[in-house]
């Protein structure tokens, strides 16, 4: 009996792939055409050398693509699974037949990969001057933070004017599970979950703080006059500001809203009298009906339903992936408040009719493309995101392009550092004044102290301080108060100071 031509292709599969690797897709193979390999083995025999020559002939066939699975009768149109099932046996040709020359493929890669991370260079100083010793040390170690602030695992609080020490007070008044935000008009600004914005007002939480400069404490009929207000919201706030009683947000969502908190304050006021006026009513039937189920009493201490409260101005940006952890914090101005968006764009608003008076676009980057700096006042406004800086100077706008890790302005100056290890020193109009390039270093921090400017290379643990009169500079080792090389990035800084760990060195008082 001679096979027929359908049956001679199978067996020739068969043959070529091995009887086990031929029966693991036989499920992927019609009823008929199974049969038939298996009448043909019946007749032959499953050992019989049936047309060598023709399995030779479609195994070099198959590894030149010049027969797909299909004339196997693997492929079926209609059936996705017998795709797939086709991919795989012809990739398990391919593998078997060329094992040894992916293996070898893949110890090159390997080698290729490991020999590139080796070769990954690091800043190395000239001359090391000295070291510098983060002697001082936190009671706790910093849990998370922000570009304003830092809280520690005991619920203190880092601002950029000093430490806010656990208390009594902190722990009454902050939520277990708040995120500090901002210290901005005179309050701590925090973010109660999803769920609302919380504003403690600095005196409240620390004794020492008796005037804000801010909020004078016998001032009246502001949102100053409150101790606590508690702003109800429907979105995951990530920064916000104060100014007087107005309270800018910026949501995870990249949404923006403007909030009157003596409005918000005023309904939460009525919303508590009604609620006394019901538990008293309660109260009272409860004392004439005393037999009645405890079910049907009021509850004295539960609070009324938070509903979100209703912004003066909302607008929501376009969707962001994801964003850089120096998130900017809402500029108040004279009359406006300047939006930093997730999305890099400047939105200004007007404090007065809150209507949108500008939308600027400083970058359009899909990642990483939020506003990281924002500062200004009512005559130049200075923003950056990772790709781009700009200013806004009587309405003229100048750009400076580069990749950005952080921004400072000071003196009359701006300064940035770079990805690349570059420090830059530029003019309103961002033209570079001095510029100095650390070799593949990696900066983070920027302080100014006694007219030197410091940042920390996190590889080396190297700080670098330039002096700001004739631009040189002096390296100097980082050490915690064990002696330990400080590696890694900074935790937080501030005006004058690093945090690394839970150890902090003050350049205020170096010299």
């Amino acid at each position: 009996m001679i096979a027929n031509f359908e049956t001679k292709k199978h067996l020739a599969m068969k043959k070529y792939l091995g009887t086990k690797k031929y029966l693991s897709v036989k499920k992927y193979l019609g009823a008929k055409e199974y049969l038939s390999v298996k009448k043909a083995e019946s007749s032959f025999g499953a050992s019989a050398d049936l047309d060598a020559e023709s399995s030779k002939i479609y195994a070099s066939k198959i590894e030149n693509g010049a027969i797909s699975a299909s004339n196997f009768g693997i492929y079926k149109p209609e059936s996705s699974a017998k795709n797939r099932a086709s991919f795989i046996t012809n990739a398990s040709i391919i593998f078997s037949k060329n094992s040894q020359i992916f293996i070898t493929f893949c110890i090159l890669f390997f080698i290729a990969l490991f020999t590139g991370c080796n070769s990954k260079k690091y800043y190395t100083p000239k001359e090391i001057t000295s070291q510098i010793i983060f002697h001082q040390s936190l009671d706790s170690a910093i849990d998370h933070n922000n570009r304003y602030g830092a809280t520690l695992k005991d619920g203190s609080i880092l601002t950029q004017n000093g430490i806010l020490p656990a208390s009594k007070n902190t722990q009454k008044f902050i939520p277990k599970n708040a995120r500090f935000l901002n210290e901005s008009g005179g309050y701590y600004i925090f973010a109660n979950g999803c769920e609302s914005v919380l504003l403690l007002r600095a005196s409240l939480l620390d004794e020492g703080v008796f005037d804000s400069g801010v909020c004078m404490i016998k001032e009246e009929n502001t949102a100053c006059a409150q101790d606590e207000i508690e702003v109800p919201i429907n979105s995951c706030v990530i920064m916000a500001s104060l100014n007087k009683n107005l309270l800018a947000t910026i949501s995870t969502d990249n949404s923006m809203n403007i909030f009157d908190v003596n409005e918000v304050a005023n309904k939460s006021a009525k919303d508590t009298s009604a609620d006394s006026s019901a538990e008293s009513k309660a109260g009272a039937e409860s004392t004439a009906d005393s037999g009645k189920s405890d079910s049907n009493k009021t509850d004295s201490t539960k609070s009324a339903d938070k509903t979100p409260a209703t912004p003066r101005f909302s607008q929501k940006g376009s969707s962001v992936v994801a964003v850089n952890e120096l998130i900017a914090a809402p500029l108040f101005l004279e009359s406006i408040v300047v939006f930093p968006t997730l999305d890099g764009r400047l939105l200004v608003v007007s404090t007065k009719d809150f209507s949108v008076q500008r939308n600027i676009i400083i970058s359009s980057d899909k990642f990483f493309n939020n506003i990281i700096y924002l500062e200004g006042d009512d005559t130049r406004i200075f923003a950056a995101t990772p790709k781009k800086l700009i200013s806004i100077i009587s309405g003229q706008e100048f750009s400076y392009s580069a990749q950005i890790k952080d921004v400072l302005f000071y003196g009359g100056y701006i300064y940035v550092i770079t990805l690349d290890g570059k420090f830059a020193q530029l003019n309103h109009t961002l033209r570079e004044i001095n510029t100095e390039k650390f070799p593949y270093a990696s900066l983070n921090g920027m302080v100014v102290a006694n007219n030197t400017f410091y940042t920390f290379e996190k590889f080396g643990g190297f700080i670098i301080g330039i002096s700001l009169d004739d631009f040189s500079y002096k390296v100097y080792q980082a050490q915690d108060a064990f002696g330990k090389v400080a590696q890694n990035k900074l935790n937080f800084y501030s005006k004058n100071i690093f945090y690394y760990n839970k150890y902090y060195f003050d350049f205020a008082r170096f010299r």
